[in-house]
């Protein structure tokens, strides 16, 4: 018969005592039980545990050695049962945050470090990628929830939208509009345009080439980009201009200029995307955290 938690808690509770019955009285039982349950521990593990004589009861070397291993053993099992009971309810485990980089000028590490406050045993993971990538590690449960631009989203995928956010024209310093409030996107004519490849974000590559065309521009094609903060740092060193977000305006870029585009549709929308199937309440307490965050900040 395999030794049992309640054998362990009783043991421990002599070991501590070194009496029958205060132990007893302790563990809200008779002491002819604890007497057995003694018994039939030392049965099973081969060796004395306790010496009782006249004197009194004492611990043989044996039993001090295992009196200290089952301590250990019960301060585990009290630690996994708090541990599991907060994952149970949300309080505790861990969350696996995926993230374009922009959104780090869009209050997403302030949205997580009020998350943490509220919530300090979910260790949070990040994951910066672009927004295709979120959408199939969540697809393949690699993340738990992503930042997004907005695209059509596959079965299986729900969000919600944060904000919407418009779109400026980042220019160099030194350039013939830098120092205008508010331009026109037909005013780039004549500028060579780029902007991320179309296979990183292709709903929002498509907004805007679909700016562009309106009035009559192209994209430089030529160009193949990951991230906006390299269509920046090209246009810092006058190799083009771009239309980016409006938050990336508060990067450390110096040399460049963002200036406000006038076409009232030149927007976007980012997004929080989750699977639709996930009903952990680690997830419920994190899209209720980035809520609320946004009410506060209102």
């Amino acid at each position: 018969m395999a030794v049992t938690f309640r054998q362990l808690e009783q043991f421990l509770m002599l070991s501590q005592e070194l009496h029958f019955g205060r132990a007893a009285e302790k563990l809200n039982i008779s002491q002819p039980p604890l007497s057995a349950s003694l018994r039939q521990l030392e049965a099973q593990l081969g060796f004395r545990l306790m010496d009782r004589n006249s004197k009194g009861v004492r611990l043989t070397p044996a039993g001090t050695v295992f009196a200290e291993h089952a301590a250990r053993i019960l301060g585990q099992l009290d630690s996994a049962r708090v541990i599991a009971s907060e994952t149970a309810k949300g309080a505790a485990g861990e969350l696996v945050v995926g993230f374009v980089p922009s959104m780090l000028f869009r209050d997403l590490p302030a949205k997580l470090k009020a998350f943490q406050n509220r919530h300090p045993r979910i260790e949070l993971s990040l994951r910066e990628m672009n927004t295709v990538g979120q959408i199939e590690s969540l697809l393949e449960h690699k993340i738990d929830v992503g930042f997004v631009h907005a695209v059509p989203l596959p079965d299986g995928l729900v969000s919600r939208t944060l904000e919407t956010e418009r779109l400026v024209a980042c220019l160099p310093r030194w350039h013939r509009l830098a120092t205008k409030s508010r331009i026109r996107i037909s005013e780039l004519a004549g500028e060579r345009i780029m902007v991320f490849s179309r296979v990183f974000a292709a709903h929002y590559y498509d907004k805007i080439t679909a700016l562009l065309r309106a009035a009559d521009l192209e994209l430089d094609t030529r160009f193949h980009i990951q991230h906006w903060f390299t269509v920046v740092a090209l246009v810092k060193q006058g190799m083009g201009v771009s239309l980016v977000p409006a938050s990336l305006g508060s990067s450390v870029f110096s040399d460049v200029a963002f200036v406000e585009i006038a076409e009232r549709n030149a927007e976007h929308d980012v997004s929080m995307i989750w699977r639709k199937e996930d009903r952990s309440q680690t997830l419920q307490n994190f899209l209720t955290s980035v809520q609320r965050f946004a009410t506060d900040t209102l």
